[in-house]
């Protein structure tokens, strides 16, 4: 599966961006393993996917064999 990351990232830093490329490369390898016909990829299609790496949320659609970036934004801290 092809991860397709664009100019959205530019601003995020460069350790932000390792870890996050791990976790999607790890992601992909599993999708590939899910059959085609099942539900889950109509659901993923539907829904995207969201990762959230050390204050930065990143959502990901899904086209035929791809995980595109589609939205890039800081998370913005929580006070208890």
């Amino acid at each position: 599966m092809q991860i397709v990351m664009g100019e959205s990232t530019a601003r995020v830093p460069p350790e932000i961006l390792h870890i996050l490329q791990l976790h999607v490369e790890e992601i992909s390898r599993v999708l590939v393993q899910i059959e085609p016909q099942s539900p889950f990829w109509t659901s993923l299609r539907e829904s995207g996917l969201s990762l959230e790496v050390l204050g930065w949320k990143f959502r990901f659609g899904v086209e035929a064999d791809k995980l595109v970036l589609t939205d890039v934004q800081a998370v913005p801290t929580r006070v208890l």
